[in-house]
């Protein structure tokens, strides 16, 4: 029998809608467009296409589930070994919890520039913008209420009784960021910094019609070191700190790789951390420019010691087209 108290459920949807972070991904770099506007065009290529999904807790009673298709290309030409100045990207993402009964849907559109900082163009500097549509969906048809419960049981084709929750309204969200980069291919490093904020102007969002309740801003701040260590050996370390209504996270580690064969395809595999919550070790491979990454979360939290642990699954798919 399924009984879902209306306080419970205003509880769930106040705290998903106002204090909860914004859907993440373990492998964010993969998502970058969801993590600062200023990384788009920011890869080895012309075009870039992308896909994230992510099942976190898939085996609690209501897991989350993300996923997310993305593509950036660079516009123009630019000058040899040198970022291209200005490109352009989008980003469809799909958000569900609560056992589908609520539905996130975001179309973010993202533009940046780069401007070289030395006549080499090993270091430069980068702005960038979004621009984005959020739908959020309440589906009570998913949902059995008190007042639908019959002699026969539940009958989810009668009024659930609850006016007071009204559809939420869908709102744009504006977002900005900047990033510093250091390619230096002789050497064999390469070095990049970002800070990014998103929701900047504070959309308004409330399932209960209050006028006071907004998106809040989420702060977010990049670091990315990649260093050949010999003519087939890389290792990388990357970390994102993230803020988003008090509630933050640091996620950070470190990941070889091996290039192998005549066409230099490339296996690796690594670890990352999210602070209080979970150890992800994960691998990829790379093949004809194509990337694929996959990686598990091992929670480290207080729901790591419930009667069923709770796991987290996520795949990542990259595909860069061009020189």
């Amino acid at each position: 029998m399924r009984l879902h108290n209306i306080s419970i459920l205003s509880a769930c949807l106040f705290s998903v809608c106002l204090s909860a972070q914004d859907p993440h991904f373990t492998q964010f770099y993969s998502a970058p467009l969801s993590v600062n506007p200023a990384y788009t065009g920011v890869f080895d290529g012309q075009v870039r296409i992308m896909s994230n999904y992510r099942q976190q807790w898939s085996n609690a009673i209501d897991p989350f589930t993300t996923a997310s298709v993305s593509i950036d290309a660079k516009i123009g030409h630019k000058k040899k070994e040198m970022q291209n100045p200005f490109n352009i990207g989008f980003q469809l993402m799909n958000d569900r919890s609560m056992r589908g009964a609520f539905k996130s849907n975001y179309l973010t559109a993202t533009a940046s520039y780069h401007v070289p900082m030395d006549r080499e163009g090993n270091k430069s500097i980068g702005a960038g913008l979004s621009a984005g549509y959020a739908d959020r969906r309440l589906d009570f048809s998913s949902q059995s209420f008190d007042a639908q419960f019959t002699s026969g049981g539940f009958d989810l084709g009668l009024p659930t009784g609850e006016s007071a929750l009204r559809q939420l309204e869908p709102f744009m969200s504006v977002g900005a960021g900047i990033v510093y980069r250091y390619d230096n291919a002789e050497s064999g490093n390469f070095f990049d910094l970002g800070v990014s904020a998103y929701n900047l102007n504070r959309p308004r969002q409330s399932a209960l019609g209050d006028a006071n309740q907004f998106v809040p801003v989420r702060y977010a701040a990049q670091i990315s070191y990649k260093k050949f260590l010999n003519e087939t050996s890389i290792l990388n370390v990357k970390g994102l700190y993230q803020n988003q209504a008090s509630v933050q996270y640091m996620l950070a580690g470190f990941s070889f790789a091996k290039l192998i064969g005549v066409s230099k395809e490339m296996v690796g595999a690594g670890v990352w951390y999210r602070t209080g919550d979970a150890v992800s070790p994960f691998l990829f491979l790379e093949w004809e420019k194509v990337l694929i990454g996959v990686s598990y979360d091992v929670t480290v939290s207080d729901l790591s010691k419930g009667p069923n642990p709770v796991r987290s699954v996520e795949m990542s798919l990259q595909w860069r087209i061009g020189k």
